[in-house]
């Protein structure tokens, strides 16, 4: 679904003379090392194995570039809404809820907090392939208000496809000898951009968000440094859902300003351990 919707923004992008001894990956979980020393090790000055996992990536981004053409009509969310004056001077005169306009749906440097790929203080364009999309992206509570817009971009852009490469666990379990199957050099690549992809879809703990995001932040930065105006991942709170993020806000602007309250919200758990039954009173018991 997410792949068919890109094709209904995205011409054919050719790269020409690609470096076919370009440089690998060091291992499977390269993404992991590099999460953990950016998270808890070096956030500003990096080692050899965290430089040389930035290159690659910007690197073997070439390939997953795509053309989000000038004038691609995309949608973008925030929670809350203003209020105006109905019939202002007359006696039926009310104040009704209103969307915000362009002054609020347009990020500040200065009002910005830490995003999936923009640090505090750095303004990114976040937008998604529909309304629904981009609203389930913010969370709202049942019945909260909306202010969403259509933006329409202003030239040709160049955007990393983070949505094609698959999150995978491992490659196979070998029953006879007990052990799983380790990956090939040649498919580091696409199960490292897996957990790229992953992880810029991942959604967080909303506590966590300064550090979790660290390592999307640091790939985004690498990636708009390579070049490339923005990048596009699956949405796992929308399904059949893509978010784009744009490097520079001055690349789109609002056409429209559209109030929604969220109508309904349904939630699916999923079962991680075993219950647990009281025995006595004070007491419990695992199945």
């Amino acid at each position: 679904m997410a792949a068919q919707v890109l094709d209904a923004f995205w011409a054919s992008y050719h790269i020409e003379d690609i470096d076919k001894d370009k440089m690998p990956f060091l291992s499977a979980d390269a993404y992991r090392r590099f999460a953990e020393s950016v998270k808890h090790d070096r956030r500003f000055i990096y080692d050899e194995p965290v430089s040389s996992f930035l290159d690659t990536v910007c690197e073997s981004s070439s390939s997953r570039l795509k053309v989000l053409k000038e004038g691609s009509v995309l949608w973008r969310a925030q929670l809350g809404s203003q209020t105006r004056i109905q019939d202002e001077g007359k006696p039926e005169e009310i104040e009704v809820d209103c969307p915000y306009f362009e002054d609020r749906m347009k990020p500040v440097p200065l009002k910005v907090g830490d995003g999936r790929t923009n640090p505090r203080g750095v303004a990114y364009l976040y937008l998604a392939s529909s309304e629904n999309a981009a609203g389930s992206e913010v969370r709202p509570w049942l019945g909260a208000l909306l202010s969403i817009s259509q933006f329409r971009t202003n030239r040709v852009l160049s955007i990393v496809d983070c949505t094609n490469d698959k999150k995978r666990w491992f490659k196979s379990f070998d029953a006879v000898r007990g052990e799983f199957v380790p990956w090939g050099t040649e498919e580091y690549e696409s199960v490292v951009w897996g957990d790229i992809g992953e992880a810029m879809s991942r959604p967080v703990n909303p506590e966590e968000t300064s550090l979790d995001y660290v390592p999307t932040q640091i790939i985004a930065e690498r990636l708009r440094h390579g070049g490339a105006d923005g990048v596009a991942y699956k949405s796992l709170l929308s399904e059949g859902g893509v978010n784009f993020v744009i490097f520079d806000v001055r690349d789109a602007d609002p056409i429209n300003f559209i109030l929604y309250e969220a109508a309904t919200v349904t939630y699916t758990f999923s079962q991680q351990d075993n219950p647990y039954f009281a025995k006595s009173k004070g007491d419990v018991v695992s199945l």
